[in-house]
C-alpha cells in the first residue's frame, strides 16, 4: 500500500512500544499456484526477531532521533502509531503479486481491529489520492485497487506453497527471518530483455550479533563454482578491507563492463581473458593515505601488466604496476615487490579480527568470492579526515563505533547462486 508503513513498524519497533496479541501466521496459504511473486513481513513486534532488531538498535546513540524523525513522518500523514497503526496490524504483513501491473497486488493481513485497519487504508486513500478495495479470503482482510484482483485470489486454482519453485528458494533462506520474498522470472515486463534465471528469493534475518541479508538466485545455468582462498594468505594482517574474487565469474560480466571500458579506452575482454584463478584488492592502513594493492595471476602477464597501466593511467594516486613471480601487482606501496612481502609480519588468514568476523558471520572456507572490511581499525583513520579538508560529522562516527565488521560473500550449488551480507555489532 505505501512503503511509509513499513517505516512506520521500524518505529515503534525503535520506540520498544509492545507489540499485539493476533494469532497470525503465514499468508502463503493465500497465493494461488500460478502466483509471480510473495513478500512477507514479521509484524509481530513481540517475536524474537524484532526483540533482537531492538536489542541492536540500542547499541546505536542516534536511537532517540531515529524515533523521533519516524514518529515525524507519521504525524505528517495524520497518524500516531499507537492510536492509528498498531491496532490495525496483525502478526503477519504479506503482499501477494498476481499478475504485473500494481493493480495485481493484494496485501493480507490479520487486524486487531478490524474498524480501525478500515479507518487506515482510508486515510491512505486519501493521503495518497488511490482508492482500495478491502475484502475478506480464508481468514485473513485483503486490500487492493481493484475487487477483481481479490476476486482472482480467491478463485486461484492451487498454493504457491505447493509450487516447486517457491518451495526451493525457501530452502535456501534463513528459518528465522523478519522478512522474506520470492518472484518468478514470470514477474518480468514483456519489454524486459530476456534473463537467464528461474526466480529469486530473498530475506533479511536480525541475529543477536548484527542483521544479515541472504539473496538467492536460481539460474537456467550452472552458477559457477566455489573455492578456498589462498590470496588470505598473502595479504597483510592489518588489512582494513579484503575482497577475493573468482576471474572466472568476472569474465562471465564482460559485457556489462564493456561500456566503461569503452569510455576508459581499454579492451575489457582482452583484459578479461587473459587473468585467471582467484584475484584479491586489499587495503592498509598507511603513514598518511591507506595502501591499495591489486593482484592477479594472469595467462599474459606483460599484456596485463601493460592493459592496467593504460587504464589506470591518470588515476589520482601513484600506482606502480610489475609482475611479481608470474603474477601482476598493481599498488600504491612503494613498490610491487614490498607490498607482496608486507604479509611476512603475519597473514589475514590469522589475524584474529578477520577470524572473529569470519565465525559470526558464519562465512563458510569455500565461497565464490567474498567481501572483508574491518571497520573497528578503519574508524580511527576517520577521524583524520579533517587533515585531507574532509568533515565527517561526530555523530556519524559516534554511530560506526558500535559496528565492529563487514562481511559479504557468494556461493553456488549447481544452477544455483546465493550472497550473503553481515554486519557485525558490538
Amino acid at each position: 500500500m505505501k512503503l511509509w508503513l513499513a517505516a512506520a513498524l521500524g518505529a515503534v519497533a525503535l520506540a520498544g512500544c509492545g507489540g499485539n496479541d493476533t494469532s497470525g501466521g503465514s499468508a502463503i496459504g493465500l497465493a494461488p499456484a500460478d502466483a509471480i511473486g510473495y513478500v512477507e513481513l514479521d509484524s509481530s513486534l513481540d517475536s524474537d526477531q524484532w526483540q533482537s532488531v531492538q536489542a541492536l538498535l540500542d547499541r546505536f546513540p542516534s536511537k532517540p532521533q531515529l524515533v523521533a524523525e519516524l514518529d515525524k513522518q507519521l504525524s505528517e500523514e495524520q497518524l500516531q502509531w499507537e492510536r492509528d497503526v498498531d491496532p490495525a496490524l496483525g502478526e503477519t504483513v504479506a503482499a501477494i503479486w498476481l499478475g504485473k501491473t500494481e493493480d495485481d497486488v493484494v496485501f493480507a493481513t490479520q487486524p486487531d481491529d478490524d474498524a480501525k485497519f478500515r479507518a487506515l487504508v482510508d486515510t491512505i486513500a486519501e493521503q495518497s489520492d488511490e482508492e482500495y478495495v478491502i475484502g475478506e479470503a480464508d481468514g485473513w482482510t485483503v486490500v487492493a485497487e481493484q475487487r477483481s484482483t481479490i476476486d482472482a485470489l480467491r478463485s486461484g486454482d492451487g498454493e504457491l506453497a505447493d509450487n516447486d519453485a517457491y518451495q526451493a528458494a525457501l530452502d535456501e533462506l534463513p528459518d528465522e527471518r523478519l522478512a522474506f520474498g520470492w518472484v518468478s522470472e514470470r514477474a518480468l515486463p514483456d519489454t524486459f530483455p530476456k534473463v537467464q534465471f528461474q526466480w529469486l528469493a530473498g530475506a533479511i534475518e536480525a541475529r543477536d550479533d548484527g542483521p544479515a541479508a541472504t539473496f538467492v538466485e536460481r539460474a537456467n545455468t550452472e552458477a559457477g563454482a566455489n573455492y578456498t582462498s589462498r590470496r588470505i594468505d598473502e595479504a597483510p594482517a592489518d588489512a582494513l578491507a579484503f575482497l577475493s574474487f573468482d576471474t572466472k565469474s568476472l569474465r562471465a560480466q564482460t559485457s556489462a563492463l564493456a561500456p566503461l571500458a569503452n569510455l576508459l579506452g581499454v579492451r575489457v575482454d582482452q583484459l578479461v581473458a587473459d587473468i585467471e584463478g582467484e584475484g584479491a584488492f586489499w587495503i592498509l592502513p598507511g603513514a598518511g593515505l591507506p595502501e591499495l594493492t591489486l593482484v592477479l595471476s594472469t595467462s599474459s602477464p606483460a599484456r596485463t601488466k601493460q592493459q592496467l597501466e593504460e587504464l589506470l593511467e591518470g588515476a589520482p594516486l601513484p600506482i606502480r604496476i610489475a609482475v611479481v613471480d608470474d603474477q601482476v601487482v598493481a599498488t600504491t606501496a612503494s613498490s610491487p615487490t614490498q607490498a607482496l612481502e608486507r604479509a611476512q609480519g603475519g597473514t589475514l588468514a590469522d589475524d584474529e579480527d578477520f577470524r572473529e568476523a569470519k565465525s559470526a558471520a558464519g562465512m563458510p572456507d569455500e565461497t565464490g568470492g567474498f567481501l572483508y572490511l574491518d571497520v573497528a581499525d578503519a574508524l580511527p583513520l576517520l577521524t583524520l579526515a579533517e587533515f585531507a579538508g574532509v568533515d565527517i560529522p561526530e555523530h556519524v562516527l559516534e554511530n560506526l563505533r558500535p559496528i565492529r565488521s563487514v562481511v559479504a560473500w557468494s556461493q553456488a550449488d549447481g544452477s544455483t547462486s546465493a550472497q550473503t551480507l553481515f554486519v557485525h555489532i558490538q
